[in-house]
């Protein structure tokens, strides 16, 4: 009997020593919105904006965070956005446009809801870009303001924001993304403000 169980703690040992004790190093990353300065004015109506899912290539519809070394384009391995890059602007747009109450309300695309006004966007770029001379974000977004009544558009607008990396460690390129986005839908919003009536 001393012999099996002198055997069994001797296999327990070799099998606990075998097992492969690695560190799971994935971090997820979430864009927080910031605020809008009080210093602007925006207008105040009683209309319905409904916000579109922004269309996007097939390779920024994913939840890695992409940079583009040289032309060359890859991925971080263990570094990831929390949501999808259209997500996050959506979620920044909705957050920035509340905040200011241009409008009654805004709704999401699955809305039954009829709007005055819709917002379609196409995320061009959601990358980090890397040469010789340069390391910064480049978001682009196309954006169409349409009147949703006359199915006409009221303006049209390509946006490229880019926010310098000082260092390229990955709380660097998260923050300059962070940045760089609110910068952008910021920029969206008085835009929108100054086209609607």
């Amino acid at each position: 009997m001393k012999k099996y169980l002198f055997i069994f703690v001797l296999s327990f040992i070799f099998y606990g020593c075998s097992i492969n004790h690695q560190i799971d190093q994935t971090q997820m990353f979430i864009l927080k919105n910031d605020e809008i300065s009080s210093s602007t004015l925006f207008k105040k109506t009683t209309k319905i904006l409904k916000i579109k899912n922004a269309s996007l290539p097939l390779y920024l519809n994913s939840k890695s965070i992409v940079y583009i070394e040289n032309n060359m384009g890859n991925s971080y391995a263990y570094h990831f956005w929390a949501d999808l890059p259209s997500s996050f602007y959506r979620s920044l747009l909705l957050s920035k446009l509340e905040q200011v109450k241009i409008f009654k309300t805004v709704i999401f695309q699955g809305s039954s809801l009829k709007p005055d006004y819709i917002l379609e966007s196409r995320i061009d770029s959601f990358e980090q870009i890397i040469n010789s001379k340069q390391n910064y974000t480049q978001i682009i977004a196309s954006v169409n303001l349409i009147n949703a009544k006359e199915n006409k558009i009221i303006s049209h607008r390509l946006f490229d924001s880019r926010e310098n990396i000082n260092q390229n460690d990955i709380q660097n390129i998260y923050q300059s993304f962070e940045k760089n986005l609110n910068s952008l839908t910021k920029d969206i919003v008085i835009w929108i403000n100054s086209n609607v009536n």
